[in-house]
């Protein structure tokens, strides 16, 4: 009896570790919840028998076993379910990015992220950061920080962390905007001073990253007007252009840079050639849509006015 009850067990295992290797071959994690339809494979793997048999067939001591019946946890609604599987799953990054979900399910975002960062997946991190940015851009900023600790280290392609830097600055730059008055005026807080400082350093290290992407390069040059560094603006706006000619926006801030270190003929030019350049493209050249503040439009205005005086 020994042997049959052996044997019955070693064919237990046998089928529930080939149901599972078989499920996650032929269907991605993506898949399994809109097609796992009776009789198919996701579907075997998502009723309840693989878990009732867990515990009499030994599996549980297999790390891979507890992530994959994790992952079928998490496609049931089962967060507690798939943490406990998880807490014998090793510290491999899909185990580290099945945490993630779990975290998510049980809204976590904290840890949510932490996971994902240990895990590379910017994907996911991403998604959550980005579902916070609309309504709470301090929170998503604070997530976007624990995933850059989280992922130190970590061999990823630079284009994607040049994007993930420009994103967070973007994150700084409206949490620093709501902090009370018009972007770029000046005197501005020390709060707001350190995060239009963050955000600029994050621009910058996109754009050092890859100078060839114009968004990064007209980040720098606005934020740089908001700290107050107008000739690091200048640089920035005149990178681009030398990019894309046909930058408006980059015109426009040559334009708006050169009157502000009085460089008024410069200006003049500058702004003559933005107003061409959108004439050709239908756009209309509006400063303060584009985020200037009043005392920088004036600035210009003054230049512009000094120049036709001539």
């Amino acid at each position: 009896m020994r042997v049959r009850g052996a044997a019955s067990i070693a064919a237990v295992v046998a089928v529930l570790v080939a149901v599972v290797a078989a499920a996650v071959q032929l269907t991605s994690y993506a898949l399994f919840g809109s097609v796992a339809a009776q009789p198919s494979i996701p579907a075997l793997v998502t009723a309840s028998w693989p878990f009732d048999l867990l515990p009499e067939t030994g599996l549980a001591r297999f790390p891979g076993v507890r992530r994959e019946l994790a992952r079928a946890a998490l496609l049931r609604g089962e967060s507690e379910r798939a943490a406990t599987l998880l807490a014998g799953a090793g510290t491999g990054d899909d185990a580290e990015d099945l945490r993630g979900q779990v975290a998510v399910a049980t809204n976590d975002a904290d840890a949510a992220v932490r996971h994902f960062g240990h895990a590379g997946d910017i994907v996911h991190a991403r998604a959550l950061i980005d579902s916070r940015a609309a309504s709470d851009p301090a929170a998503a900023l604070r997530l976007a920080e624990s995933f850059d600790r989280a992922t130190a280290g970590r061999a990823i392609p630079a284009a994607v962390i040049a994007q993930s830097d420009w994103r967070e600055g973007e994150l700084a730059a409206a949490v620093a905007a709501q902090m009370g008055g018009s972007v770029s005026n000046a005197p501005i807080s020390g709060a707001r001073d350190r995060l239009s400082r963050q955000a600029l350093a994050k621009y910058e290290a996109a754009a050092r990253l890859d100078p060839t992407q114009d968004a990064y390069g007209l980040s720098v040059g606005f934020e740089a007007i908001v700290v107050g560094d107008a000739a690091r603006s200048r640089d920035a706006y005149a990178h681009v252009a030398g990019i894309d000619p046909q930058s408006v926006d980059a015109a426009a801030g040559l334009a708006v840079a050169d009157a502000l270190t009085g460089a008024c003929a410069l200006a003049s030019d500058a702004y003559a050639r933005a107003q061409a350049l959108a004439a050709q493209q239908h756009r209309t050249l509006d400063l303060a849509t584009a985020g200037y503040a009043a005392s920088t439009q004036h600035a210009l205005t003054r230049c512009l006015a000094a120049g036709s005086a001539r």
